[in-house]
């Protein structure tokens, strides 16, 4: 690609706004601006909007509260020079704008050529492993840090499983497995809703080559070592999908619906401090009617899982057949889900090494898709400035415990969020 060539040796003390975020007229960067706006604290940071509608960037700045109004700036994904225009001024360039594996590379060359960082919220852990096969040498020359997965998928369990570590001291050269399970459990009184850009990232990894999506996954588990084993991220995966009862949420459970994002992201983030062996299994609650063993109740239940049976081949025939697709897709570009305020989420996590044992609850106000990953995403974002500031980033392509670590919990600590480690019998 040639991109070292083209770094421009650019300070960030000079840059004009701290966190630029492009992509902010979607349902999730608009989540975003809102939390930017109005959760900041005593100590905001300039930022701005990017986008390719100047109308709706600027109705946006006018919906938004806060003390402070964010600049507008205009940007395109396919035009090059107006991405570099806008990663030019800012410390940190968020992008909402997905799907990534379509969409997200032009602007990872804008930020390594400007020598600017970059956090996203994909789950696309394929894309990011061939971004970093792609570009890593050229990060570690412009001293950039690009962090992946800062939403819901994967901040969550990476986090838990970090703080898990800690809890039962394990150092880097403890060689004891560490089995570990998060059970998710939603809250979702509104009947809650998938983001568009989720559906469509979906919709365009079913219809992309398998054998190109299989590289990009074994790029990312095997980053820190070329001759890792695949296997026991694959044993997780297979681990992940079993119908069973989790003693720690007291609750039946099913594989979780991003259990193949989160668990390469975990195994990742393990093998990034050359800590243990890992077995850890992704998974959710069953929802189940409370009087579950009751006909009548039953009933509604099983309809709904039978309605997800016949709508998933329909979707994965979608994906495949190109006019298919494409209906899809004007029909995806017309929807939008604005979130529930009033909806959260909690990951229960039981991690056990030998005979010690840990259970970790992270709990996060807002629903998964969209005002919690707003949350995550933006105090992953004010971490990674905060932490330029102070000189504490590592260059290359990373995941947020690994960039933000203590750090990180702290933030979302103080941003609402519950996140606990107390010793339980093994």
């Amino acid at each position: 690609e040639g991109i070292s060539r083209h770094i421009r040796r650019m300070t960030r003390d000079d840059r004009e706004f701290s966190i630029v975020v492009f992509g902010a007229t979607g349902d999730a960067g608009r989540a975003v601006c809102r939390y930017l706006a109005t959760k900041q604290g005593a100590r905001p940071v300039k930022w701005a909007v990017a986008g390719r509608s100047k109308a709706k960037l600027e109705t946006l700045v006018s919906s938004l509260g806060g003390s402070s109004a964010p600049s507008v700036l205009l940007a395109d994904a396919c035009d090059a020079s107006s991405l570099l225009r806008i990663a030019e001024r800012a410390t940190l360039v968020f992008s909402a704008v997905g799907p990534y594996s379509r969409l997200g590379e032009p602007m990872v060359k804008a930020c390594l050529v400007a020598r600017t960082h970059w956090a996203d919220i994909t789950g696309e852990v394929f894309w990011v492993g061939e971004m970093e096969a792609k570009h890593g040498e050229a990060a570690a020359a412009a001293g950039v840090t690009l962090t992946s997965l800062c939403g819901y998928d994967s901040v969550p369990c990476e986090l838990s499983l970090h703080v898990a570590r800690k809890a039962l001291k394990l150092g880097a050269r403890h060689s004891e497995l560490l089995d570990a399970e998060a059970v998710t459990q939603l809250n979702v009184p509104e009947g809650g809703g998938a983001p568009a850009g989720t559906l469509l990232t979906v919709l365009t990894a079913l219809g992309s080559n398998a054998l190109g999506l299989a590289k990009g996954y074994a790029a990312f588990a095997r980053s820190n070592d070329e001759s890792a084993a695949l296997w026991p991220v694959l044993r997780s995966m297979l681990g992940s999908l079993s119908l069973g009862w989790s003693p720690q949420a007291g609750c039946f459970t099913l594989a979780h619906f991003m259990f193949w994002c989160n668990v390469p992201v975990v195994h990742r983030s393990f093998g990034a401090r050359g800590a243990n062996p890992l077995r850890f299994r992704d998974r959710e609650q069953l929802p189940m009617p409370a009087a579950w063993w009751n006909l009548w109740h039953l009933l509604p239940a099983l309809g709904l899982y039978a309605a997800i049976g016949l709508a998933l081949p329909l979707f994965y025939l979608a994906a495949l057949l190109p006019p298919l697709r494409a209906a899809a897709e004007r029909r995806l570009a017309a929807y939008s889900y604005q979130g529930d305020a009033s909806s959260s989420f909690a990951v229960l996590t039981r991690a056990s090494c030998g005979k010690r044992a840990v259970d970790v609850t992270f709990a996060c106000p807002g629903d998964p898709g969209i005002y919690g990953t707003a949350l995550l995403a933006a105090e992953c974002s004010l971490g990674l400035v905060d932490a330029t500031r102070r000189g504490a980033l590592a260059p290359g392509f990373t995941t947020p415990a690994i960039a933000l670590g203590d750090a990180l919990v702290d933030r979302l600590r103080a941003a609402g969020c519950t996140i606990e480690a107390k010793a339980t019998p093994p």
